[in-house]
């Protein structure tokens, strides 16, 4: 397969779990499903939850991000639609957590001026004023598109329409934020570029320390691991796929069958059942390495261990698989970045 055809098919990807691990998405839709007229949608609210069946009571898939694109399957005239990330996983969500949107408001919105909220969480407002009335929470990754500036504020437009209001100190403009990620970096990239990209992957990571571990979740009002290995380098310009069985086939493969000598800083490390005469290899976990044996990873809440066996903080299992994300974007190893994904420009 030539490499465009497979660095296109990335783009598509791109986009859980202490045990037991999330399984993958459905690559089918169920048999009722129809493709819909409309087809394309906005994530509407802060962060939208994806059921896998279309009821409340139905276990959590996934999440998106307030002005993530995706695809919708159907709607089953009840208020539940079945939606498709840009990773490929498809659930349910009720009908307020999307923006039905055509392929012209798409390409609109790709070309229009839009900010990305880079402070932890912040408030959409009624008026450019303190104590102003709240129209919607905001969370560290949402994006929405700008219609101007008020003093200290910024205008902007949700994906539903609404215009409203938000600290221009809580915000980034898109374009220049996706620029200036440098945890994306070349394969050939010197020692000094590949140890800042390193660093500022860890920096996110601890970012995360103390948010509690929600099973699919994928923002920093929770993450489960996978989500939170995902969240983590999408705050720093790469798009992951979504489950720890999937993640870990992606990037650069490092040996950890004789130790985690192999390892590097902002390495993802993956946890589960070894393979066996009876039973296959399963992977049910994923953490980032941080150095020095020490990990950071999604277990009841986003905390350090150790690796190395007598250390206070100890983590027991056993690293059975390990992959290298930076610098291996783009080039047919199942990581893209956001800025050649086609999803957001």
């Amino acid at each position: 397969m030539k490499r465009s055809l497979i660095c296109a098919l990335c783009a598509l990807l791109a986009f859980a779990c202490t045990a037991p691990e999330k399984k993958a998405p459905e690559t089918t839709p169920p048999p009722q499903e129809r493709e819909d007229e409309n087809g394309l949608a906005f994530a509407s609210l802060s962060v939208i939850n994806m059921r896998e069946k279309p009821d409340y009571a139905a276990e959590l898939g996934t999440q998106a991000l307030m002005g993530t694109p995706v695809k919708v399957h159907y709607h089953d005239n009840d208020y539940w639609v079945n939606i498709e990330t840009p990773d490929g996983y498809k659930a349910w969500v009720n009908e307020m957590a999307i923006e039905p949107i055509d392929q012209a408001r798409l390409d609109a919105w790709k070309a229009a001026k839009r900010v990305v909220v880079t402070s932890y969480y912040s408030f959409f407002l009624d008026a450019p004023r303190p104590g102003a009335g709240h129209v919607s929470d905001a969370v560290w990754g949402d994006i929405v598109e700008v219609v101007g500036t008020r003093g200290n504020y910024t205008q902007v437009k949700l994906p539903a329409g609404t215009v409203c209001f938000i600290p221009t100190s809580d915000v980034t403009d898109l374009r220049k934020w996706v620029d200036s990620r440098e945890a994306v970096i070349p394969a050939d990239a010197p020692k000094m570029q590949v140890d800042k990209a390193r660093a500022r992957i860890l920096e996110t990571a601890r970012a995360f320390l103390g948010v509690p571990y929600l099973w699919a979740g994928t923002s920093i009002k929770g993450v489960d691991c996978s989500g939170f290995s995902k969240s983590v380098y999408f705050l720093n310009g790469y798009m992951l796929l979504r489950n720890a069985s999937q993640q870990y086939k992606t990037g650069e493969p490092i040996d950890v069958s004789q130790g985690i000598g192999n390892l590097q800083p902002a390495d993802l490390v993956f946890f589960g059942r070894e393979a066996t005469e009876d039973k296959p290899e399963r992977i049910s976990h994923v953490a980032i390495y941080l150095g020095d044996g020490k990990i950071i990873h999604s277990s009841q809440l986003v905390r350090i261990n150790s690796l190395i066996e007598g250390e206070p903080d100890y983590y027991s299992r056993k690293p059975i698989r390990a992959c290298r994300i930076i610098g291996n974007q783009d080039c047919g190893k199942g990581v893209v970045s956001i800025a050649n994904s086609g999803v957001y420009f």
